[in-house]
């Protein structure tokens, strides 16, 4: 606790011996030092509470304050001792803080004449119990406030993590569907100007099915269609010339979105990486838990480190985080056919 900067407004309680002081009249010399003494200990006081505070000046506040007590007396040991237990509570630890406020107290009783003045030494203890506490206080609310800026930095770092990774799905297997199905209408251009044309229909189609993705994503409302997958995945396939068979049995409604982001992300990597000639998509439920494989025939498994043995790339990361937020888990193996195969599931009924 460096900051009591508050209490400076106090120190204006230093003038209460002043009546006192002066009713035994003083000399010059007498009054100059006790008032010279008395700003000093203001300044040094202001300085001790500041963050710039130093052993230095706690001590020389001290100094000062044992100083003045002669000339002053017991008023002024009165006011000083709780300048100098928030000082104390100012500058050092509040163990250490707490150890020489019992020294101080019991420095000052050996001065003070307990039987008129027995307060004194009353009230520093219980000003000494309420610093202890407010000490207590102020560090329990720092901390309350760093947990509470840390949280905040979490939760805008994990928005800005499921966004990335909804926009790389979204746009990875959406333009990788669009550059398959541009390259193919560039060779049909001549040979078939009507299958071209065709493609570069479904090219504006998928285009413009991105650009809708992209803005739900943006609103934080989106949710994919398991069919609408499916029937996409279709498309991209055929144009890479990959045959897709499709076994699929009802999926919850609750699994069906999550698992959609499962098919949109396999069939991209099938088409990307694996250079096979079929592909194969199974969904079903079997033991409480909704399922999805995709797997292929193509010899791209030990490049895309099907067995485990390569890291997956930033869509199937992302992929893997979703399902386990979501209580469901994702394997990589080499499928029966020869090539990849990416399985996940989910439990049914778990939240999404």
């Amino acid at each position: 606790m460096r900051d009591r900067s508050w209490t400076n407004l106090c120190l204006i309680f230093l003038l209460w011996p002043v009546p006192a002081f002066l009713e035994r009249e003083p000399g010059p010399t007498v009054a100059v030092f006790v008032f010279a003494g008395m700003i000093a200990f203001a300044v040094l006081y202001v300085h001790t509470t500041s963050a710039r505070s130093r052993w230095w000046s706690l001590t020389a506040l001290y100094g000062v304050a044992a100083a003045l007590t002669p000339a002053l007396g017991d008023l002024w040991t009165f006011a000083t001792l709780f300048f100098l237990i928030a000082a104390l509570f100012s500058t050092l630890p509040r163990t250490t803080a707490l150890v020489l406020c019992g020294l101080t107290i019991t420095a000052a009783c050996a001065v003070l004449p307990l039987a008129t003045a027995w307060w004194i030494p009353l009230q520093a203890v219980v000003f000494t119990g309420a610093m202890d506490v407010f000490v207590r206080l102020e560090a329990a609310n720092r901390a309350l406030k760093a947990a509470h800026a840390e949280t905040e930095r979490l939760a805008v770092d994990n928005e800005r993590l499921r966004f990335s990774r909804d926009l790389h799905d979204i746009l990875g297997h959406a333009l990788s569907a669009m550059t398959l199905k541009s390259q193919l209408a560039g060779r049909l251009v001549d040979a078939d100007p009507a299958r071209a044309r065709a493609e570069i229909g479904d090219v504006e189609d998928l285009s413009r099915q991105a650009l809708d993705d992209v803005r739900d994503a943006v609103a934080g409302y989106r949710a994919l269609s398991l069919d609408g997958e499916l029937a996409t995945a279709r498309r991209t396939l055929s144009a890479a010339g990959v045959t897709l068979d499709v076994a699929a049995a009802p999926i919850p409604a609750d699994a069906g979105s999550l698992l959609a982001w499962v098919v949109r992300e396999g069939t991209t990597n099938v088409v990307r990486h694996s250079s096979a000639r079929s592909c194969r998509i199974h969904l079903g439920v079997e033991d409480g838990h909704a399922f999805v494989e995709v797997s292929d025939d193509g010899p791209g498994a030990e490049e895309a480190g099907a067995n485990g043995g390569g890291p997956p790339g930033s869509g199937l990361r992302g992929l893997a985080e979703r399902l386990e937020a979501a209580g469901g888990t994702m394997r990589r193996a080499r499928a029966p056919e020869g090539g990849f195969l990416l399985r996940a599931a989910l439990p049914v009924g778990a939240p999404r």
